[in-house]
């Protein structure tokens, strides 16, 4: 049985989509092979703090990535074998062998082998213990990834669960985003780089990346170097014992969820939903407000959605208070806005086949599309407002009333717009809400919508952005006040337009969208999205196509990604903005004359030659830009004449080689 779940596994990715694997193995090998150049070339005396520091990382990745995530790969879940006739411990043999298969396990042996090639430089006995410390550093990870994962999804029940896996979630995105200011603060006392490389972690820090599980392999190569046995021998006994442990807990949490029902009761509590409700217009518009009040409260996954845009912000804020370093605090309310965005792109996957609800309903589309759209604004802007003005008139940075004036319109207006956009073009779908079983977190990856919109909304918030910059640095007051009203129209386009293609798109393919929403991606790819809507409605006059043709292209595009696109569009979508950051900043730099090039790196470079780098950086982030676009909209194939039947019709599969059921 263990041989024929390790089989499923295989083939589950054998048949999957190829671009997901690809590029995280590929970034996730080169940072194993960095971790492994950290043990070869760094001074042995900082060497081992180093190494268990980053050790500890991974550790931290492998924990933190799937219980804020989608849960993990749970592509064999243990509810799916509640009723084999198999005994419990086969069972979770056979999922323990499973999770072992794919990607991620290689990479992080690869980045384990950094032991061995540390150990070398200490001795040959150092050597062996590493050859034991290294299979035994990887299972201790990936169990711990497990264990948290699945204590996680149990908690999710809970409201302090919740509460808990959100600011945990918070925590990992509010340090992305702080770096720059934790960078900026520790290198106004010294070059953080050179301190790190030549003395490695600081004490305190350094105690405990070796106390993390991660770093007793460093301890014991370091305890086998120094002519320690035993502290050496204790190490590896303790990895041992820690595994066994894990193992068993692991086992009880998966007897649970093989022994308990599939289906999960809906989260009490009233929270503000009834106090809102009293002042919501009746009829279907505030019904659906209602309704998507207390989803948002009530639903685990939207809760946790929720809750991690708010929190970030919070720690943002936080961070920037710890480190004396204020200037992002104003902006945190921005932040906020953008997460919210990210996180509500997939709600309808997380409503799942309830969608037939509104399709039965005639003219229920609109109402829907505005109702969600109307309590995102509810949800989500009173608490980012408050936050913005609140941070300006607590760290005095008036500097910030001009810039939130005008990015915030335009950034929430993009954010209501888009996500909804986004669920009905693109969604991502999971397990039913009603059937996620023993693991709330189990729901549709939409990672892939997350590296377009992100983008989108940068787009979206440049040029407020832009304008309130050439008003400020030009003294024009004008030229601001044109820049919030600006901000303030485009929001009110945005938002109201996107909402319109949002609803007009569900009124005429909704079947197709709940017949995704059912099945999933993987059973629907034999027709592609423009035949099956030509067949639902008799065809299209060419008018309405034609206003549909941008986003039918997009979703064509995406729909049919190959593997070279797939990995363009991947790697350019969370990096485009790096240069044109880099060149802007560069480029303010240069005009004012300043003398703090921190990490922009054109203001490194000799004087002659910042002002045509920063230009360079620049011109490279509108040429990405320009890629994407162009993966994301470029035309559709003209399909060939021997694409039809003996009839004229045209052929069920209109793409030899690929299979699937037919919508």
């Amino acid at each position: 049985m263990v041989g024929v779940m390790i089989r499923m596994k295989l083939a589950i990715l054998r048949n999957g989509s190829s671009t997901r694997r690809l590029v995280g193995g590929a970034v996730g090998l080169a940072l194993a092979v960095l971790t492994v150049l950290v043990s070869v070339l760094a001074p042995l005396e900082s060497a081992v703090s180093l190494l268990a520091a980053v050790l500890g990382v991974w550790l931290v990745c492998w924990v933190a990535g799937p219980s804020s995530g989608s849960g993990g790969d749970e592509s064999l879940r243990p509810e799916y074998f509640a009723l084999e006739p198999v005994p419990l411990r086969t069972v979770m043999a056979g999922l323990l062998a499973s999770s072992f298969v794919g990607v991620t396990v290689p990479v992080t042996a690869v980045a384990s082998l950094s032991l061995f090639t540390l150990a070398i430089r200490f001795g040959l006995f150092a050597a062996l213990v590493a050859v034991v410390a290294i299979p035994l550093t990887t299972i201790v990870v990936v169990l711990c990834s497990r264990v948290f994962t699945a204590m996680v999804g149990a908690a999710m029940r809970t409201r302090i669960g919740i509460e808990i896996s959100a600011i945990q979630s918070a925590a990992v995105l509010a340090a992305g985003f702080s770096v720059f200011m934790i960078y900026q603060a520790v290198s106004q006392h010294t070059d953080v780089f050179a301190l790190l490389w030549n003395e490695g972690v600081a004490a305190p820090y350094s105690t405990v990346a070796l106390a993390l599980p991660s770093g007793w392999g460093v301890l014991a190569v370091r305890a086998a170097g120094e002519g320690a046995p035993l502290p050496a021998l204790g190490a590896l006994l303790g990895l041992l014992v820690l595994a066994l442990v894990l193992l068993a807990v692991w086992g009880v949490l998966v007897r649970r969820r093989v022994g308990g029902p599939t289906t999960s009761p809906a989260r009490g509590g009233r929270g503000v939903t009834h106090v809102l409700q009293r002042f919501l217009p009746s009829g279907p518009m505030g019904a659906v407000i209602t309704r998507e009040l207390r989803t948002w409260g009530k639903d685990p996954r939207r809760a946790l959605e929720l809750r991690v845009a708010l929190w970030t912000g919070v720690l943002v804020c936080a961070m920037g208070l710890l480190v004396g370093m204020t200037f992002m605090i104003p902006l945190a309310g921005l932040i906020m806005v953008a997460l919210a965005a990210l996180m509500s792109l997939n709600v309808y996957a997380l409503d799942g086949s309830a969608l037939w609800q509104t399709l039965l309903s005639p003219g229920a589309e609109r109402r829907d599309v505005r109702g969600r759209q109307i309590t995102w604004l509810l949800v989500f802007v009173p608490i980012s407002v408050l936050v913005s003005v609140g941070g300006i008139l607590f760290t005095g940075q008036d500097w910030a009333w001009p810039w939130v004036a005008a990015v915030l319109p335009a950034l929430v207006g993009a954010g209501t717009g888009l996500s909804v956009l986004f669920a009905v073009l693109w969604p991502a779908p999971g397990p039913e809400p009603h059937r996620h079983g023993g693991s709330p977190l189990a729901f549709g990856d939409p990672s892939g919508q997350f590296t377009v919109l992100f983008p989108l909304l940068l787009v979206c918030s440049a040029p407020p952005a832009a304008l309130t910059g050439l008003g400020v640095f030009t003294g024009n007051q004008d030229i601001v006040w044109a820049a919030i009203a600006f901000g303030a129209a485009e929001g009110l386009l945005l938002a109201w337009g996107l909402g319109r293609v949002a609803y007009r798109r569900l009124e005429t393919r909704g079947p197709e969208l709940l017949d995704t929403l059912r099945r999933g991606w993987d059973a629907t790819v034999g027709k592609s999205v423009e035949q099956t809507g030509e067949e639902s409605s008799g065809g299209a006059d060419g008018e309405a196509e034609e206003e549909r043709a941008p986003f039918t292209r997009l979703e064509r595009n995406l729909d049919t990604l190959s593997s070279r696109s797939g990995v363009a569009l991947a790697v350019l979508g969370p990096t485009f903005w790096l240069p044109l950051y880099q060149g802007t900043a560069s480029l303010i730099g240069v005009l004012t004359g300043t003398d703090q090039p921190s990490w922009h790196l054109p203001l490194h470079l000799p004087g002659p030659f910042q002002l045509p780098a920063a230009l360079g950086m620049l011109l490279s982030g509108a040429v990405m830009v320009g890629a994407m676009l162009r993966i994301l909209f470029r035309a559709l194939p003209e399909r060939p004449a021997d694409a039809r039947d003996d009839d004229g019709s045209e052929s069920a599969d209109p793409e030899p080689g690929r299979t699937g059921t037919v919508r």
